[in-house]
């Protein structure tokens, strides 16, 4: 019980706070109001003095900032459970609510600072009057005019009237308080229009999860695999030919080495300090891959044809759809010869890996989770290209169409991408 008055009390502590911000800035506004219009045009109606006020209060709520301020007053004073924005480039959905939104915190504050300061005491003093009977001030006094007679229950219906009074101004700010912390999240939230870009934020952080994550698997994952392919071969001839164990721990140095500097990469792109022109990852040459395969003990004949003139982000991509290909070949398939053509024709760029697998492999699938025949099936889907792999007999197939078209004589650099090369090798 009392943990709940506590909190009951906090609360309307808080909202009191917030509507006295309000009043005292409504009233300086409504003062400088008043002493403008009296300089200018004489004496005004009270209508013309109310509806000059509210016209300044809505031209306060276009000042730059006022937004900011009313958000964090109301996250503070007002316990706002609803998301409230300051956005960095407003609309002016967000100037119309600002504006609606200061007009209404100014009248309410005013409306609870004129029942505090004016409505207790003047309650206050026609209860002294009821009781004492005689008027406070010369001439009439503050109760003159209502129709009441005079006798006891007069008296007690002037003391109820002037009690509940002063109980309404006490407790004004409660109901306008609950009324405006309902209201924040509806006019300093989010637009429509705020909305769909949080939405298509939202999508691009995933979208950029889900690449990195890609490149996290065809890269790191791929040397992973190297390494533990030549540090189970180092293990097995360490002892009966140490040069080739020799050779397998070269193998580990530089693929671990590679691997690290692609990790530093990925790093720096999650910490913001990558270029954002710059390349995701350092996909490896197609030879630098082929390279790696072949010291790794991969029995691998390569084919490899591609333009000059072929656009950046498709050589990465193909460099990552073969580097999972071979991947793959290296961790599923079985001993024997593996066969990758890399070729490309007037419609696009053709990728094909062969190699063989074991007898009892189920026909379609891959004894591992799949990620890397996901991975390569996002990748060509980005270009509208296809993708097929499975068994044929012996051999598992992957083949790969990556449409593109060659780049603009003016838009090209004279750069070569990594790993383009303009010729037929099958030593690679």
């Amino acid at each position: 019980m009392q943990a709940t008055t506590r909190y009951l009390t906090r609360h309307l502590a808080r909202r009191f706070a917030w509507h006295m911000l309000g009043g005292a800035i409504g009233l300086a506004l409504v003062l400088l109001v008043y002493s403008l219009l009296n300089i200018s045009a004489g004496m005004v109606p009270s209508w013309a003095l109310a509806g000059a006020a509210f016209a300044a209060a809505i031209g306060l709520g276009l000042v730059p900032g006022a937004r900011e301020l009313e958000v964090t007053a109301a996250r503070a004073l007002l316990d706002v459970d609803d998301e409230l924005v300051v956005p960095a480039e407003p609309r002016p959905a967000h100037r119309i609510r600002t504006a609606l939104w200061v007009a209404g915190h100014l009248t309410s504050g005013l409306l609870v600072a004129a029942g505090l300061f004016a409505g207790i005491p003047m309650a206050v003093l026609i209860g002294v009057e009821a009781l004492t009977g005689e008027a406070l001030r010369s001439g009439d006094s503050f109760y003159t005019g209502i129709p009441l007679p005079d006798g006891p229950v007069s008296l007690a219906l002037r003391l109820v009237a002037c009690a509940a009074f002063a109980l309404l101004s006490l407790v004004a700010t409660w109901p306008l308080g609950v009324a405006a912390s309902a209201l924040a999240g509806r006019v300093l939230g989010p637009t429509p229009h705020d909305r769909m870009e949080t939405a298509l934020a939202r999508a691009r952080r995933e979208a950029e999860h889900t690449r990195l994550a890609r490149e996290l698997h065809d890269g790191i994952g791929h040397a992973l695999t190297v390494v533990s392919v030549q540090a189970a071969a180092g293990r097995r001839v360490v002892a009966a030919d140490p040069d080739a164990a020799a050779e397998a721990l070269a193998a580990i140095e530089d693929t671990a080495r590679s691997a690290l500097a692609e990790l530093d990469q990925l790093l720096a792109v999650l910490r913001d300090d990558a270029d954002d022109e710059a390349p995701l990852a350092l996909a490896p040459a197609l030879g630098d891959v082929v390279s790696a395969h072949r010291r790794a003990g991969l029995d691998l004949v390569a084919h490899i044809d591609l333009p000059e003139d072929l656009p950046a982000l498709l050589s990465r991509t193909v460099q990552r759809i073969v580097t999972e290909a071979l991947t793959n070949a290296h961790r599923h398939g079985t001993p024997g010869p593996v066969e990758l053509t890399v070729g490309h024709d007037g419609d696009g760029v053709l990728i094909e890996v062969v190699n063989p697998v074991r007898a009892g492999a189920r026909a379609g699938r891959r004894p591992s989770g799949g990620r890397g025949l996901s991975g390569i099936r996002e990748r060509v889907a980005l270009f509208g290209g296809t993708t097929g792999a499975g068994r044929d007999g012996d051999r598992w197939v992957l083949r790969a169409t990556l449409p593109c078209a060659p780049l603009p004589a003016a838009e090209r650099t004279g750069e070569r991408a990594p790993g383009r090369t303009n010729r037929k090798d099958p030593d690679v």
